[in-house]
């Protein structure tokens, strides 16, 4: 038996896949028709005098056999227009590094988050650093911005908003460079401040920290775990507040710029009971913290009273 002799006619890649995606739709519509038609199956037996229940078990197994091919089915319907799609709308992935722009090297940038927005759809997603990298994936066609919402220890965050397009073709730039003509990089400044200000007072160009931990008789109590905690951090001038969260016995404070702020806990952790007191917190030029009106310092850390069960010692690191 001789092969069938199959002549090809050369179609538009893109008619193509706009074939197979129609093709799909028509396969689902099928597959509509066929779950109708069995709930129907299943409210004509029900409605049928003498229907005993092992006639409905009965009914309920093939119906249920139906649902699990279709279930199947609709794995490899989703597999294959996700493919079409990805085919049809090439999506972009590229990597963002960050360098010193004095002297060009690489930087570590573990803690550096940035905010990517969908201009089309106005969506925003919070993405992070790995290493000096910043990796972009699944990009489709459309028109993006990236900023910088926090540095690295020492460096200033690079306040420019970074335009990103993506073509049809998941061809990408970045400020209007071809990202495969030239690797994208992001410069950071050093923190003027972060080099001169003491590490205990770094308000502006690091990340400041409050340690918790019990009021016992011993001056160095082992900290307290208090990853329930929830406090609330306001800016006076900004007249905004955001929650923040503990992890184990210390409550990361993100970059705090001069000016006062005002701390609450909203809600404590086993075995304490939750201050009423709001807690003053003033940064001034120089990145020198005030606690309630005391100087923190290594040697002075600020303490807070919490009622009936004990006190936390609140340290700025």
């Amino acid at each position: 038996m001789s092969m069938p002799d199959l002549t090809l006619q050369e179609i538009d890649p893109r008619l193509a896949l706009a074939s197979i995606v129609a093709s799909i739709a028509l396969q689902e519509a099928a597959v509509s028709h066929v779950l109708n038609a069995e709930g129907e199956k299943i409210q004509a037996v029900a409605g049928l005098t003498g229907t005993t229940v092992e006639d409905l078990q009965n009914i309920n197994l093939s119906v249920g056999g139906t649902v699990d091919s279709v279930a199947l089915l609709e794995d490899v319907l989703q597999n294959k227009l996700r493919t079409a799609l990805h085919a049809l709308y090439p999506a972009a992935t590229f990597t963002i590094h960050f360098v010193d722009s004095v002297t060009g090297e690489p930087v570590d940038c573990q803690c550096v988050l940035c905010t990517l927005t969908n201009l089309g759809t106005e969506d925003s997603v919070t993405v992070h650093a790995i290493g000096d990298a910043l990796t972009l994936t699944d990009l489709r066609p459309g028109s993006y911005t990236l900023e910088m919402i926090d540095a690295c220890a020492g460096y200033e965050i690079n306040g420019t908003v970074f335009d990103i397009e993506v073509d049809a073709q998941g061809n990408a730039t970045f400020d209007g460079i071809a990202v495969d003509e030239s690797p994208p990089v992001i410069e950071l400044t050093e923190d003027p401040l972060g080099r001169a200000a003491p590490a205990a007072a770094q308000a502006a160009a690091a990340v400041s920290a409050l340690s918790a931990q019990k009021a016992v008789t011993e001056p160095n109590a082992a900290p307290t775990d208090t990853q329930y905690t929830v406090c609330m951090l306001a800016n006076h001038a900004a007249e905004g507040a955001s929650a923040l969260y503990p992890e184990g016995g210390a409550l990361a404070i993100p970059r705090l710029e001069p000016g006062r702020y005002t701390l609450r806990v909203i809600d404590v952790f086993a075995g304490f009971a939750r201050s009423e007191k709001q807690f003053e917190i003033d940064v001034d030029a120089a990145g020198q913290i005030t606690f309630d009106g005391a100087a923190v310092t290594d040697e002075n850390p600020a303490a807070a009273q919490l009622p009936e069960v004990g006190c936390l010692s609140l340290t700025f690191e």
